[in-house]
This record gives structure tokens, C-alpha cells and sequence, in this order.
């Protein structure tokens, strides 16, 4: 099917745009990946839980807090507590893992549709030897 007819013309107009806008947020995307700050893989919230102890104040449901991270190991989830400290470094650390990951995984989506777009634009180009 050679491109000839104004509505195929209009069509593949159309086609190339998309793939363009595709290209653009894809290479958006792509910055996020070139960033070398650390990432930690988990999910950061504070746990509250009573000691046991008689007469503790958590008795009265004054809970005891800690920060945790909770993260997957091998299919299993491990739950580390946070030092006082570090509480702000890690959970930026791991809202960065959080957005990369999203980003990979709408890069993979754009790629695909990137691909059919361009399988769509070769049919419209594509011409038979006679």
C-alpha cells in the first residue's frame, strides 16, 4: 500500500506525530534512569505496637512508634526498623525507587506502542516490486 490518497496521507500524518509525542516522553522518562542517586527498594511507615510490660504506657493506648521499611527478599517480606536518623534519607530514597519504577514500567508501554505505530507506518510505506 503505497501512500497516496489524501486520506492515507492524513493517516500517516497522523501516525507520525504520535510516534514523535512517544519519542518525547519516552526520552523524558529516560532521565530518570540516568540519575545515579541511590535508590532503596520498600515501603516506609511508622508501626505501632505495645511491649507487654504491666504498667507501661502503651497499656493505655499510648502505642509505642517505630519507623520500619518492609521489602521483598526472595518472595518473602523483611521488615527493617529505620535508625532515628535516617528516617528522611530512606523514605526519598524509596520514593525515588517507587518513581523509577513506574517509569520503567510506562517506558514499556510506550515502547510497545511505539513499535506498533512503526509496524503501522512500514505497511503504509511498503510497495510491491512488479
Amino acid at each position: 500500500m503505497v501512500i497516496q490518497a489524501r486520506r492515507d496521507k492524513a493517516r500517516f500524518a497522523r501516525l507520525r506525530f504520535e510516534l514523535g509525542a512517544l519519542a518525547r516522553r519516552m526520552a523524558e522518562l529516560f532521565e530518570l534512569f540516568m540519575d545515579i542517586r541511590p535508590l532503596v527498594k520498600g515501603t516506609v511507615y511508622q508501626l505501632k505496637r505495645t511491649c507487654g510490660k504491666p504498667g507501661c504506657r502503651c497499656q493505655k493506648g499510648h502505642l509505642h512508634a517505630t519507623m520500619v521499611m518492609v521489602s521483598s527478599e526472595g518472595g518473602r517480606k523483611r521488615l527493617r526498623v529505620i535508625p532515628k536518623g535516617s528516617f528522611v534519607e530512606v523514605k526519598i530514597k524509596a520514593d525515588r525507587y517507587r518513581k523509577v519504577r513506574a517509569a520503567r514500567a510506562e517506558f514499556v508501554k510506550l515502547a510497545r506502542r511505539a513499535v506498533e505505530v512503526m509496524d503501522r507506518m512500514e505497511a503504509m510505506r511498503r510497495e510491491e516490486v512488479r
